[in-house]
């Protein structure tokens, strides 16, 4: 399906009924949902629980009663300038979106093929099924917002209904991912330079 707008400048030149909310909390980590609110239900709720209270956490929410879909940019065209903000200064990104299959099924993409092999082996190991070799999931363009970070590699997460509709299962994605980053080396900066940013435009 062919996006109604091809960048951020242009959807908001149109469209009012979507929210923002950005927190930078001094990590090399960011985590986003490009994609969230009622666009890909429930991926800003997945990519809060990864970033919990330690990383940097990015969400771009639909609020629009119906044709939500109006809102979705896709992802190497996606350029909120406060994501891209809080992605350059990041040594690893997480991308949270959903597909439409109805099984449980977590399909992992993006340029960090150890960061993909690492969170893959959790996933299986709390029996979540998982793959990365569907094409057109793979998230290997260079200009995907998963890959625009510091080493210009990062993952993407295409999560099925099946895992978005489960509370159990949103959150041992959650847990999954959580493992693997805490065994990186990464910095938490002292000083916040922009703490809480959440909108509602309109």
């Amino acid at each position: 399906m062919v996006d109604k707008y091809q960048n951020f400048a242009e959807l908001s030149r149109h469209e009012r009924e979507f929210q923002v909310i950005a927190l930078d909390r001094g990590s090399e980590v960011t985590i986003i949902a490009p994609h969230g609110g009622r666009i890909e239900p429930n991926t800003s709720e997945i990519a809060a629980l990864i970033a919990a209270d330690r990383y940097n956490l990015f969400c771009f929410n639909g609020l629009k009663q119906d044709d939500n879909r109006d809102l979705h940019i896709t992802s190497h065209k996606f350029d909120h300038p406060q994501a891209l903000a809080l992605i350059s200064k990041s040594r690893y990104v997480v991308a949270v979106h959903g597909c439409t299959l109805k099984k449980p099924m977590v399909y992992l993409g993006g340029l960090d093929i150890d960061l993909i092999e690492q969170i893959s082996r959790q996933l299986s190991g709390l029996g979540i099924a998982n793959e990365s070799t569907v094409q057109h999931l793979r998230g290997t363009h260079q200009h995907n917002i998963c890959n625009r970070g510091r080493g210009h590699r990062g993952v993407q997460l295409e999560l099925s209904r099946g895992v978005r509709d489960s509370a159990t299962a949103r959150h041992d994605v959650a847990l999954a991912v959580r493992s693997v980053l805490s065994t990186k080396k990464t910095g938490r900066g002292k000083g916040v330079t922009s703490p809480v940013n959440a909108r509602k435009n309109g």
